[in-house]
């Protein structure tokens, strides 16, 4: 509340006038209602419409009709939004700020009136008939020397004017002068975030470089990647559009690091019973701090060049299967998949048209005599 603004709005506000001539009693009602809020400077005021009207006691269509006018005659004029920003922040309860020209001065104050106010606002006169005399020239054609702005002007140090003085900050330069503290407030309020967060911590963010630099892939590769991916979620996991725009960049991190997109799609999709937020699901399974190093396969052996270079199994004379190659099948010193274990101390009974393993590295080995063992019990 600011007893400049109230005692402004009161004395000396240019209220609109109705079809009588009489000022609208309903303007000065909602006028004064804004100055309760309104800084010294007339600044900053921003009611709700439902003040206003408990305020004056008039119906909220009257208010805001009062409000339109007060706005068409200049007599109000919207306020920054950071202010109210500043103060309020979410933006759906915000109303609209006003300013009040507090410059502005009625032209219908005599002689009596301007000396009962001079007291309260000194240079009143001095005004009024500057304002008078400004409007006489205006209407003779003449133009003022120094033409009023509303818009602020440097004082300088000897206090004369330029003629036409350009658009300035309004800094004091004189030697003793006093410069207008800065308005605090931040400039814009944050707005309160509708979806979880998938930015990576710090530490992820030391390793995006060294992510970014493995990864030479193309955007189009990228791009396609990243469809692969949700392709293979499948339409178990409801996404938006919005929300697959939010999780490609988790998603295009974990493919740099080394992921595949249908191994990424298997482990972030893994299970979706009870969840109730696909998206804030995948964003946490997915994110960089939270999600595991892939799993490299292990390197597979150098050919021996005496079994199947596709499969790496042996085979019979006949072309039958006869098992992994103990040389350089990746899983060779595993057991074959058709062998099975025998109990201790029994031999174990190999089934029609097969051989064990054993006898198959005997059937690959050549003998001295430069032809290959035969097993026993069977057609050369």
């Amino acid at each position: 509340m600011s007893v400049e603004a109230i005692s402004w709005a009161l004395n000396l506000a240019p209220v609109p006038r109705d079809r009588g001539g009489k000022r609208n009693s309903a303007c000065k009602a909602v006028l004064i209602g804004l100055a309760n809020h309104a800084g010294p400077d007339g600044a900053g005021a921003f009611p709700s419409v439902r003040t206003l009207v408990r305020y004056t006691d008039l119906s909220e269509r009257t208010v805001r009709t009062a409000l339109a006018r007060l706005a068409t005659e200049g007599i109000i004029r919207p306020c920054d939004p950071a202010i109210v920003a500043a103060k309020i922040k979410r933006a759906d309860q915000r109303p609209k700020g006003w300013d009040l020209a507090m410059h502005l001065v009625r032209d219908d104050l005599d002689g009596e009136e301007l000396a009962a106010l001079e007291a309260q606002f000194p240079g009143l006169t001095a005004r009024v008939t500057a304002n008078a005399q400004a409007g006489a020239d205006a209407a003779s054609g003449v133009q003022p020397l120094h033409p009023v702005l509303e818009a602020a002007v440097d004082n300088l140090p000897r206090g004369v004017q330029p003629l036409h003085p350009v658009v300035a900050a309004g800094c004091n330069q004189r030697s003793n002068g006093v410069q207008r503290f800065p308005e605090r407030g931040a400039a814009a309020a944050p707005e309160p975030p509708m979806e979880p967060s998938i930015e990576p911590p710090p530490a992820a963010h030391a390793r995006a470089p060294k992510a970014a630099a493995v990864d030479s892939r193309g955007p189009a590769a990228e791009a396609a990647a990243v469809e692969e991916f949700f392709a293979t979620l499948g339409p178990r996991w409801l996404l938006s559009l919005r929300q697959r725009h939010r999780l490609t960049l988790a998603v295009q991190a974990a493919l740099a690091a080394g992921w595949a997109p249908a191994a990424l799609a298997r482990y972030a999709g893994a299970n979706i019973a009870g969840v109730r937020n696909p998206y804030a699901v995948l964003a946490s399974r997915i994110a960089p701090g939270e999600l595991p190093a892939p799993a490299q396969p292990s390197p597979r052996p150098a050919w021996c060049g005496r079994c199947n270079q596709g499969t790496r199994r042996l085979e019979h004379a006949d072309g039958t299967d006869a098992g992994r190659c103990l040389r350089c099948h990746p899983l060779g010193g595993a057991p074959a998949a058709h062998d099975h274990e025998a109990a201790p101390g029994t031999a174990r009974a190999a089934a029609p048209g097969t051989v064990s393993t054993r006898e198959a590295l005997a059937l690959a080995e050549p003998s001295p005599g430069g032809r290959a063992q035969e097993t026993p019990g069977r057609a050369p």
